[in-house]
């Protein structure tokens, strides 16, 4: 491919995925901008590329107010960007992704939304338990709850529409880094990291994050097998892995004990995960996904545009379509820079 016809400007934030991907374009000598996406000059300084890419991040409370919007305004504009529109405008959102799957006929765990303690109450009354209650943002289990009976339930219903509930849960996450830490398989520098965000919640602009309120989500509780299927797909290959429930708990995201043993992941789990990524038609997305141990059915939990890159992830070999494992080495982050890459090429027809 001629690279010389193309340039892209990245959102360089240290530690995201725009260190994989500018050392992409400096490895495969691919004309590149790196720029500040708060400067309020921002669409102008990238007038001159013909793309855009962010790995914008939920927890980042300047990222959450404008991330979106910018990338779709320089997508209307005509400029391929990353995430795009389908890719990222339900990203942190389990409201919108309630709409979405429904709407799009995905078999998804069923899931409930109220926005008055009438309705949630009646539904409480008549539905049996437990219930997962969860709040529409957040990762790695930190704002997921078991409602296991009627007054649990309303005791969510009622902080959810009066005064709500914080956007970040840093006691939660400290307990779960300790557990990894006394098992060796964590640092002692994320626990003393969440301990910190608790004490100081200030840090990182924690302070300006918006209370959740207002709503009261609520999803089956589909009985597992003790872990979820987590899949993230960019075009044709997918890495795959099972990640094992925390010890006495039913939530496995965050937990950090990942499986890439090729064995634990059936065919049907990987056709099952392909066939939701059409339906979504992302660029690029993550998938949790669980089989109910009582009638062998799966179903899609929450998905996300982006996932977190453990350091071993690119070297237990990818998944394709047709269910075959590669054992071979890739990069699941190059993935994403290589299908913008394919798109502006497309757009501008560039000779490949």
């Amino acid at each position: 491919m001629n690279y010389f016809d193309m340039k892209i400007a990245i959102a360089d934030r240290k530690g995201s995925f725009s260190n994989y991907w500018i050392r992409y374009c400096v490895e495969h000598r691919i004309p590149y901008k790196s720029v500040n996406p708060y400067d309020t000059d921002i669409v102008e300084q990238v007038s001159d590329c013909d793309a855009f890419m962010w790995h914008h991040h939920h927890a980042n409370y300047k990222d959450a107010l404008f991330a979106k919007q910018l990338l779709f305004s320089l997508q209307q504009a005509g400029k391929v960007v990353f995430p795009d529109f389908r890719t990222g405008w339900h990203f942190d959102d389990k409201l919108g992704q309630k709409y979405l799957l429904e709407a799009l006929g995905i078999q998804a765990a069923q899931s409930w939304a109220f926005y008055d303690k009438k309705s949630a109450y009646e539904w409480i009354e008549t539905t049996d338990f437990p219930k997962v209650f969860k709040l529409r943002g957040g990762a790695g289990s930190s704002n997921v709850r078991l409602a296991r009976n009627k007054s649990q339930a309303k005791a969510f219903v009622r902080k959810a529409l009066g005064r709500g509930f914080s956007s970040s849960n840093p006691l939660f996450s400290a307990k779960t880094q300790w557990k990894n830490f006394i098992k060796g398989q964590g640092r002692f520098y994320d626990v003393a990291k969440y301990i910190g965000l608790f004490l100081f919640p200030g840090l990182k602009g924690g302070r300006r994050m918006p209370r959740q309120k207002g709503y009261a989500y609520f999803q089956e509780f589909i009985p597992n097998e003790g872990f979820d299927y987590r899949l993230e797909i960019v075009n044709d290959k997918a890495i795959a892995m099972i990640r094992m429930c925390r010890e006495g708990d039913f939530r496995a995201s965050g937990g950090h004990d990942d499986r890439f043993d090729v064995s634990l992941i059936p065919q049907d789990v990987v056709d099952f995960a392909f066939e939701c990524y059409d339906k979504l038609g992302v660029q690029s997305v993550a998938l949790d996904i669980v089989r109910d141990r009582t009638t062998d059915q799966l179903y899609l939990i929450e998905v996300s545009y982006c996932y977190g890159v453990d350091e071993d992830e690119f070297e237990h070999g990818y998944w394709t379509r047709d269910g075959k494992h590669h054992q071979e080495p890739f990069n699941g982050v190059y993935w994403m820079i290589e299908e913008v890459i394919n798109a502006i090429s497309l757009k501008n027809e560039v000779p490949v």
